[in-house]
């Protein structure tokens, strides 16, 4: 059975203290957004309830699961981007921690009821496959965004993790791909793009200046540096921690499924040499469109 696609709707899954949902509500979509954390959850409804009173928003205080029912779900008390499904997430960094129980559904009942979005935002720490195990050819967002890898454990910590999640992107019918930076919203693929290498420039340029220099900075940082630029165009702050632009607003080109396993690897491979980098600091997003 096909599931019709709604054109105007956005899935934002993981929506947390709601910046992505903030920044698709100022584009004209509709959003619902799917929250494990009840705290979380009933923060947003206080935040959005504008936007819930017209009919632009849905918030779900449901956890993401492989069966319906009640599950144990860990909540991290120092940084609520790590709360998860799987203790030693939320337990990174030895953060304070706690569990609590919470109503979970399979992705399919979500899509079934709703219908399938635009755009699908996938960012529940060592869940996001479950979301892409829920979607069949009769129910493909035409755009989607997920992490490329939430390792749980630092021995399960290696490029096929990543590598697993762009195979099943392909196997379901994504032909299209972009490995973004969440820090710099760089597209990383091979040779650099432009834009790419430009933001690397502006970065290095930047690290020599002093604070005697700093409306040279705000020039740099403006002109050159791609979150900057991003900024700038659609008027707002991309905090550390949001998904940032989607779709066609990506920078730099899609790119096939070859090229993205490359610069995967490659990309993952040159951050590792850090001597300090840890097991799960390789930070970035599968962008995919059919």
């Amino acid at each position: 059975m096909r599931i019709s696609t709604v054109p105007n709707l956005i899935f934002d899954v993981g929506l947390n203290v709601g910046q992505d949902t903030s920044f698709y509500l100022s584009q004209g979509y509709r959003v619902l957004a799917v929250e494990a954390d009840p705290v979380l959850a009933e923060a947003a409804r206080k935040k959005f309830g504008r936007e819930i009173q017209e009919g632009r928003l849905e918030i779900l205080n449901i956890g993401i699961a492989d069966r319906d029912g009640v599950a144990d779900f860990w909540i991290c008390e120092e940084k609520p981007e790590f709360n998860s499904f799987h203790r030693t997430i939320a337990a990174r960094d030895s953060y304070s921690h706690k569990c609590i129980q919470i109503p979970v559904l399979r992705f399919a009942k979500i899509i079934e009821r709703f219908g399938t979005p635009h755009f699908l935002k996938i960012d529940i720490e060592g869940n996001d496959m479950l979301c892409l195990e829920g979607l069949s050819s009769s129910s493909l967002p035409k755009y989607l965004s997920l992490e490329s890898e939430c390792p749980v454990y630092e021995a399960s910590a290696n490029v096929d993790d990543g590598l697993r999640v762009l195979q099943k992107l392909e196997s379901l019918g994504y032909r299209r791909f972009k490995l973004i930076d969440q820090l710099t919203f760089c597209s990383l693929s091979l040779p650099a793009s432009l834009h790419h290498r430009t933001d690397i420039l502006g970065r290095k340029i930047l690290k020599r200046l002093s604070t005697k220099h700093l409306r040279d900075f705000g020039l740099i940082s403006r002109s050159l540096l791609v979150r900057r630029r991003l900024e700038r165009r659609f008027r707002r702050e991309f905090p550390i921690g949001s998904s940032g632009v989607w779709g066609e607003d990506t920078p730099g080109p899609w790119i096939s499924y070859g090229e993205a396993a490359h610069a995967f690897r490659y990309y993952r491979d040159r951050h590792f040499l850090a001597p300090d980098a840890k097991f799960h600091s390789f930070w970035c997003d599968w962008h995919a469109t059919l």
